[in-house]
């Protein structure tokens, strides 16, 4: 690396050590006691998980029942929004009842903008990114807009916790570094979620489909590729997260205990069983295309580039700057744009 370039990925990443370094005022202080978060972080250790014989992550053999609860026109087409219950049931019987407290959770919502005609085209499944729930955020990030034109129809997965998933509109909460074991259940239950979107999808006609997941989105379909191995042309991750391990790190404020070794070890063991640096890929990694910031703090661009080594992936691409603040702008576009070149998705 060239000392320019080393330069320019210290200053794209200063905005993401501000962010960082930004107290969460959202985050709610954990009632629990000290014995039992540590038996509840516990129950995540990966000796207790075998990916193979007794993995964490289930799946819906089915798709599921679902209602149409908006359409709007779009375009040429429309946008329908579609609500189906998360089936998902949190596997530590300990957190069930915290799970079902979030009322709006408990439903999943897919986007669809569709042309109005009959044929069926190919499909990009978006997923967003940590706090851009939402259509309006998804059509400028995704730029919605232009890949309609293109001739595809888009569906948007929405993550737990965003949106309408949210008892409160005014935070979007995935990750909750006060409760690392409902935090872990809720990233079981989007690839649930997600793969439900999915069956429902193929049961409206569509068979050609691709993914593309920025950040946060692009560790949730890090994590769908550990566990499915077929029926997607590829995956497109933009900056993606591949360890939450400095988000979810566990700080006094939070707690009404003392964070000791333990603690912090207990913490960072529960997430090895959701983590895609931890994980193994099912899914054809020569199908994944991932294009990374190498100055990126918020999705850490060393455990990005350690990921894709672990994993074998080939068709990796780092560009200069942070990940708000980078310099190449065409990259991320030349690439993604490529991808559906090469697999007919475009012309």
């Amino acid at each position: 690396m060239s000392v320019k370039a080393a330069l320019l990925n210290m200053v794209g990443g200063i905005p993401d050590l501000l962010l960082l370094n930004v107290p969460d005022v959202t985050v709610k202080k954990s009632s629990l006691k000290r014995e039992a978060y540590l038996r509840r972080l516990a129950f995540y250790d990966p000796d207790r998980w075998d990916g193979e014989c007794n993995p964490f992550f289930y799946l819906p053999g089915e798709a599921p029942q679902s209602e149409i609860i908006e359409t709007r026109p779009f375009l040429s087409g429309r946008c329908d929004l579609f609500r189906y219950p998360s089936r998902y049931l949190p596997r530590n019987p300990e957190v069930k009842e915290d799970f079902d407290h979030h009322k709006q959770n408990l439903w999943g919502y897919l986007h669809l903008w569709r042309h109005d005609d009959s044929k069926v085209r190919p499909l990009v499944i978006a997923i967003h990114g940590f706090m851009m729930g939402g259509p309006k955020k998804s059509r400028r990030m995704f730029k919605i807009d232009r890949l309609f034109g293109l001739g595809l129809d888009i569906a948007l997965h929405t993550l737990p916790g965003h949106w309408r998933r949210s008892d409160n509109p005014a935070f979007q909460r995935l990750l909750d570094p006060a409760d690392v074991p409902l935090t872990v259940e809720r990233l079981a239950q989007n690839v649930h979620d997600l793969h439900s979107a999915r069956l429902l999808l193929a049961e409206m006609g569509y068979g050609k489909m691709g993914i593309i997941g920025a950040s946060l989105g692009g560790f949730t379909a890090a994590l769908y590729a550990t566990v499915v191995t077929n029926g997607l042309d590829f995956m497109f991750l933009a900056v993606p997260a591949v360890a939450v391990t400095h988000y979810l790190k566990p700080r006094p404020s939070r707690f009404g205990f003392t964070i000791d070794e333990e603690m912090v070890r207990a913490t960072e063991r529960a997430q090895e069983i959701c983590s895609p640096l931890y994980l193994k890929p099912r899914f054809d990694v020569g199908r994944i295309r991932v294009v990374a910031h190498a100055g990126d703090r918020v999705c850490d661009a060393r455990q990005t580039r350690l990921w894709a080594q672990r994993w074998g992936i080939e068709d990796y691409v780092e560009v200069t700057g942070g990940h708000f603040l980078y310099l190449d702008r065409h990259a991320r576009g030349d690439a993604w744009y490529g991808l559906l070149r090469d697999h007919g998705y475009i012309e």
